[in-house]
């Protein structure tokens, strides 16, 4: 990703240790045994498989290996000239990276303890003048203490505990709800929707579904039944549910299909190559999706790796475009999705703006040493489409820019993707309301019934780096 953005250090509640965009690092606790064993894990992976292993054995000898191990990945890769594509410089001037280690513990995906609340990555004003912020929900899962609330998409966080959201407290607030991490939460909220008037919910944490499925409906206008799915991860665990939302499209007659990858960071390989086999025509089968390359050094995994359509013709087969709703917050598996159909010829259409820009992929490794179960994933591989391009290290350019009004419909949203509305309203949602004006050939005042305001309610000040799932292929240790 070669994007510039603006990454504050007080988001991370330890602001010294090592800058995984969205990851709080654990503390290290010096250059134990411990550290040492890690090292030595992070060291043979690096020397066997990282994508620019060559500047890797130039400079094996100048790695600190007296830090701990929470802290060397990052140090040995900033000595490194040759892996560019591996992260990118925040405004700030700190280089941040897309390999990462973490000490993942117990956690899983799927049912888990919290609130239910996704955050928005931009911290917004909500009172320029005793600049007070605001946090913006990106997302409510269904079953959720949120979702039970009331809370929904759009909703902006205004008050916690009775007390406002500050320069000096927004960093440990952001990360107690994104992280699930506080024992309770007693919100005041504003809607951006309809009357805006504030409310207030109380949430204690419960289990829930943490699905990347998020939504879905078919939208009828005229001859055009339209299926609408948003997907937020790709993620194998879900493979299920929205194979079982396209065969329900596919037997309630949808000819368009609108893909919001909006929120969309990556994630799984053979899950992009699954979903991209139910969106196409059987004609396509056994098609190559996308091929990796490793470095040939590699003495781990095959050097060059294909990706095979599957069987398509239970789904979708008068399917002939795509549109795709996309954001500087889509990376990765959602860009190879892009991509990866368009260099089989098939036509998608993009809406929103330029997306992030990763090209690169990870295999990851997961490994207990002493008594850590640690996540692994270096940059390994790099993609490439059928024709032989993966040069979109800078982002896709959408067909429809919504941040520029000289856009078809000449409407624009300048905070766009801040959400100001939940799933499925397009009367409120830019991005919904001009894919549908676009499948149809309608203007946009026929889809939408409010006009969008400029004047919205908050306005962003501070935007916190995302983290990108990453395009992974997974190998169990």
């Amino acid at each position: 990703m070669k994007r510039l953005s603006i990454l504050f250090a007080l988001l991370l509640t330890a602001c010294m240790q090592p800058s995984y965009p969205g990851i709080d690092y654990p503390s290290g606790g010096g250059n134990s045994a411990n550290d040492r064993s890690i090292i030595d894990y992070i060291d043979q992976r690096l020397a066997n498989e990282y994508y620019w292993l060559d500047e890797v054995e130039e400079k094996y000898n100048s790695f600190n290996r007296n830090l701990s191990w929470d802290k060397y990945l990052q140090s040995s890769l900033s000595l490194l000239k040759t892996n560019t594509d591996d992260g990118y410089i925040a405004n700030n001037g700190q280089r941040l990276f897309y390999s990462y280690i973490r000490d993942i513990g117990e956690s899983t995906r799927g049912a888990v303890t919290g609130f239910g609340i996704e955050l928005h990555y931009t911290i917004v004003i909500i009172d320029q003048e005793q600049r007070y912020y605001g946090f913006v929900i990106e997302n409510v899962f269904n079953g959720s203490p949120a979702a039970e609330a009331g809370i929904k998409r759009g909703d902006v966080i205004t008050m916690i505990d009775g007390a406002y959201i500050t320069p000096n407290n927004y960093a440990s607030r952001f990360n107690s709800i994104e992280n699930n991490t506080a024992k309770s939460l007693k919100l005041q909220l504003r809607r951006q929707t309809g009357d805006k008037e504030s409310y207030k919910a109380t949430l204690s944490p419960s289990t829930y579904s943490e699905t990347t499925v998020v939504y879905n409906r078919i939208v009828d206008i005229e001859d055009k039944r339209i299926g609408y799915l948003v997907y937020t991860g790709f993620e194998s665990e879900y493979d299920d549910e929205f194979l079982a939302i396209l065969d329900r499209f596919t037997t309630d007659g949808v000819n368009e299909v609108i893909l919001d990858l909006r929120c969309n960071g990556g994630g799984s390989v053979t899950s992009a190559v699954k979903l991209c086999s139910a969106l196409l025509p059987s004609t396509y089968e056994d098609g190559v999706l996308c091929t990796i390359t490793r470095h040939p050094k590699n003495t781990t995994q095959e050097r060059t790796q294909q990706f095979i359509l599957e069987n398509t013709s239970n789904y979708l087969q008068n399917l002939t475009r795509l549109t795709v709703i996309c954001s500087d917050y889509s990376a990765s598996a959602s860009e190879l999705v892009i991509m990866g159909l368009r260099g089989l010829d098939f036509q998608v259409d993009l809406i929103g703006t330029t997306t992030e820009g990763k090209n690169c992929g990870m295999d990851v490794t997961r490994r207990t040493i002493g008594g850590k179960t640690l996540e692994y994933a270096p940059i390994t591989f790099m993609c490439f489409n059928a024709k032989g391009f993966g040069d979109w290290g800078y982002g896709i350019a959408p067909d429809i820019d919504l941040t520029d009004k000289s856009n078809k419909f000449g409407i624009r949203d300048s905070n766009y993707p801040i959400p100001r509305t939940d799933w499925g309203d397009e009367d409120y949602d830019i991005g919904l309301a001009s894919a549908l004006a676009h499948i149809t050939g309608k203007s946009i005042s026929a889809i939408r019934a409010m006009p969008l305001a400029e004047n919205a309610l908050v306005e962003p000040t501070i935007e916190l780096e995302r983290p990108t799932e990453g395009i992974r292929l997974y190998h169990e240790e």
